[in-house]
């Protein structure tokens, strides 16, 4: 006799429907800036790194380069960064802040944490600890799974 599945019994069902409710509501957060989830991400990694190339980005939001270029230039038109030729190697362009770029970093973390915080709220601190933790885990085992799908082995802490 089969298996039947019930999906919201299931890990994979629970997080990406998760995730697409962060989203709107990380979505619903920035929209005064219009920004993207993706944009945040940059940003966000931006403000401690200052600096950083497409490739770096792409690691970051999980984009590949197309989709990459379009958002910067996107965020370059509204003026939260701007490209530069790398003084090391003339082929690679960095992404830097622009001064709007770096004031945002002023107001928008508070926004969000403040935005997230709420909506948390009832879901206790020693939980979202170990959730947080469960997550990263998890994540460590799926970014070990190269594009092609072979599985390599996943430290966990």
């Amino acid at each position: 006799m089969e298996k039947r599945i019930v999906l919201d019994e299931q890990i994979g069902f629970n997080l990406y429907r998760l995730s697409l409710l962060f989203r709107r509501e990380l979505l619903r957060c920035l929209g005064e800036y219009s920004l993207t989830p993706e944009q945040w991400q940059a940003l966000v990694t931006l403000w401690g790194k200052d600096r950083l190339s497409q490739s770096e980005i792409a690691a970051v939001t999980l984009q590949d380069a197309p989709t990459v270029s379009r958002m910067l230039a996107r965020m370059e038109r509204d003026g939260w960064v701007h490209r530069e030729v790398d003084a090391a190697d003339q082929r690679i362009s960095r992404v830097v802040l622009t001064e709007a770029g770096r004031n945002l970093a002023d107001v928008l973390p508070g926004r969000v944490l403040s935005h997230f915080g709420a909506l948390l709220s009832p879901f206790p601190q020693e939980k979202q600890a170990i959730l947080l933790g469960m997550l990263r885990e998890l994540r460590v085992i799926f970014e070990a799974i190269d594009e092609k799908g072979d599985h390599r082995r996943a430290e966990i802490g």
